[in-house]
């Protein structure tokens, strides 16, 4: 698979976009002083955690089956 197909299944992703979503959230609340520079480290590595688990997951369940 190529790296531009890879980067359109990204793309493609709910969980991708989920992800985006999180971050746009964190840093929006974070210039509106709503929370700290630490809280917003603690959100984003938490979204980017949840992302790269439910990745995982994914391919766990996508793996070949084992006999």
């Amino acid at each position: 698979m190529t790296i531009l197909e890879q980067l359109k299944l990204i793309l493609r992703s709910r969980k991708f976009w989920v992800l985006i979503a999180a971050l746009l959230a964190t840093i929006a609340a974070y210039f509106t002083q709503e929370i700290t520079v630490w809280q917003a480290l603690q959100a984003a590595l938490a979204a980017l955690a949840v992302y790269s688990t439910g990745v995982a997951i994914e391919d766990n369940g996508n793996a070949s089956p084992q006999s």
